[in-house]
């Protein structure tokens, strides 16, 4: 992440705070005076290609992650469960993300004050999937599902980010599959190209085992699998075993050890996930056919929901996903205005998940929209309104009468 410094200005719009948020830096976007998240991926002085013997130059791969990036922010409607990304732009050996800054805590900072019940991450879990079939709809695999690009907001809902920053982070490993503009992972079977690539993205990505699903790693000589939308489901399983229980279920202080333990089927410990455990064990198997689709994990979150012993609002909550969309006001330039995103999130949390917010730290209220007044005097008047005119027909009948 570059160092920001206060006051710093970027794209001739943004000016940095000092204040960060899981990997990444508030601003201000001086064009709507609206507060925005930047999210920065460092581009390579030196690209060594990896599926040819003369590949591309720095310059062309930065231009590749840029576009990736661009294509990726842009592919995806303006979903309630997905944080809005407005621009991307590369600038001072960067490429940054500039995206919606949401009233809320990164799941990371809630995780790190202990795990949540298992009804509590299947909320969380349950927003998740639903940003994710956006993405999958719009064609794209996610690959970047964190606890760091997990926001809780102050109403216990989830939005999901972190979209445009692993295209560009995919674009920069290189590899087949990278020249596709707005690929999130590789999709040809394994090559040594596509083991050289591997080894790329476990220097940028690192040891989080959401981001390593077993296609992601292959098995060198042999036939592989393509990455699809099944390695978002494996990171689903891998964040819902991380939310009940504190820990990741692989080892992560090593990428090796990660890639053994994947590689072995290693399977976690049962005893704390509860009644989560048989969807962890379909959502982290080792064959990404056999694992369940998202429909399916929703269903089942639905089902585990209503059986929650803590009292909520299921249906205001499970029923259906909110109307009131954000919207995004289009610049000259093909930038976006940030918009301010509605109130149409479903508030009615467990009382649980809102206090573990509060406890957090705090935090903002949603850029909620005015409520529309009732005018309660509205019935009361036109009742009177009608007695009043019956009474004048009457007075007036009676008058001609005499």
């Amino acid at each position: 992440m570059a160092k920001a410094s206060g006051g710093r200005l970027l794209a001739e719009r943004y000016q940095l705070t000092d204040r960060r948020r899981a990997g990444a830096v508030e601003a201000r976007d001086l064009r709507s005076g609206a507060p925005v998240l930047l999210e920065a991926v460092p581009l390579p002085e030196l690209v060594t290609p990896f599926d040819q013997a003369a590949g591309p130059g720095p310059d062309d791969a930065r231009q590749l992650a840029l576009r990736h990036a661009t294509t990726a922010a842009g592919a995806v409607p303006d979903h309630p469960r997905l944080g809005q990304s407005f621009q991307v732009f590369a600038e001072d050996g960067y490429l940054w993300v500039a995206g919606e800054w949401l009233a809320g805590v990164p799941l990371a900072q809630l995780l790190e004050r202990g795990p949540m019940s298992p009804y509590r991450a299947a909320e969380v879990a349950y927003d998740v999937s639903a940003g994710l079939e956006a993405v999958h709809r719009a064609g794209l695999v996610h690959g970047n599902l964190t606890p760091a690009t997990v926001t809780v907001c102050e109403d216990g809902a989830a939005l999901l980010g972190g979209l445009a920053v692993a295209a560009a982070q995919e674009a920069l490993c290189g590899g087949p599959g990278a020249v596709d503009a707005g690929a999130s992972v590789p999709t040809s079977l394994w090559s040594p190209a596509r083991v050289r690539a591997r080894d790329a993205r476990a220097v940028i990505v690192g040891a989080a085992a959401e981001r390593w699903a077993p296609e992601q790693l292959g098995v060198i000589g042999g036939a592989g699998q393509p990455v699809g939308p099944a390695a978002d489901t494996w990171a689903l399983g891998v964040l819902l075993y991380r939310s009940v229980t504190g820990v990741s279920p692989y080892p992560e202080s090593d990428v090796d050890d990660l890639f053994d333990a994947v590689r072995a089927g290693f399977r976690p410990d049962t005893r704390p996930t509860g009644p989560l455990r048989p969807l962890l064990d379909r959502l982290l198997d080792q064959d990404p056919a056999r694992r369940p689709g998202l429909a399916q994990v929703r269903a089942v979150l639905r089902q585990l929901l209503h059986r929650a012993p803590e009292p909520l609002d299921r249906e205001a909550q499970l029923d259906a996903l909110p109307p009131g969309v954000a919207s995004a006001v289009e610049l000259p330039t093909g930038t976006r205005l940030p918009v301010p995103r509605p109130g149409a999130l479903p508030a009615q949390r467990s009382r649980a998940s809102r206090e573990m917010v509060e406890r957090a730290g705090p935090v903002h209220p949603h850029h909620h929209a005015a409520p529309r007044r009732r005018n309660a005097l509205l019935g009361p008047f036109l009742v009177g309104a009608i007695i009043l005119v019956v009474l004048v027909t009457l007075v007036l009948a009676a008058t001609l009468k005499g």
